[in-house]
């Protein structure tokens, strides 16, 4: 797994149970500085905390590679694919992260890691050039294109 796979995994695990992320020069601002966080902000930090009896559902996996691509034309041409989620066994629908892989050619693409209508069981990703260049669901065959993804429920 890659580290940018890993840290999404761990960021997406983060968010589903309410954790908050603080990045950037500021983020230990407080500790530096000598600034005291109230009894208050600590309490409503630890009411946003999961509680111990929920359950969640994290799940990931990965279309196969040129597998599933369809043509759309509407207003520019691209590719969707819908993903199949259901053997996650998600009981609402769930928070997805996606993004599009493949051998060749990613980064020329946009919309790579847009989510369209989700659902407990899946969702759609639409693709195209960046530079509004006829595309084909050839493309996405000899290049490889894949969908991977994690949902968080």
């Amino acid at each position: 797994m890659s580290i940018v796979r890993s840290t999404t995994v761990a960021l997406t695990a983060a968010l589903a149970i309410g954790a908050s992320l603080v990045s950037g020069v500021s983020a230990n601002a407080d500790s530096r500085y000598g600034v005291r966080h109230t009894a208050k902000v600590a309490k409503a930090a630890k009411a946003r905390q999961a509680p111990a009896t929920s359950r969640m559902t994290i799940a990931s996996g990965q279309t196969e590679a040129g597998v599933g691509w369809q043509y759309y034309d509407n207003p520019t041409p691209g590719l969707y694919l819908d993903v199949d989620t259901s053997d996650a066994g998600f009981k609402t629908t769930p928070t997805y992260t996606a993004s599009v892989g493949g051998r060749q050619f990613m980064f020329q693409l946009t919309g790579t890691s847009a989510i369209y209508m989700p659902t407990s069981t899946g969702f759609r990703v639409y693709i195209r050039w960046a530079d509004n260049s006829p595309i084909e669901v050839a493309d996405a065959v000899k290049y490889g294109w894949y969908v991977s993804w994690i949902g968080v429920d």
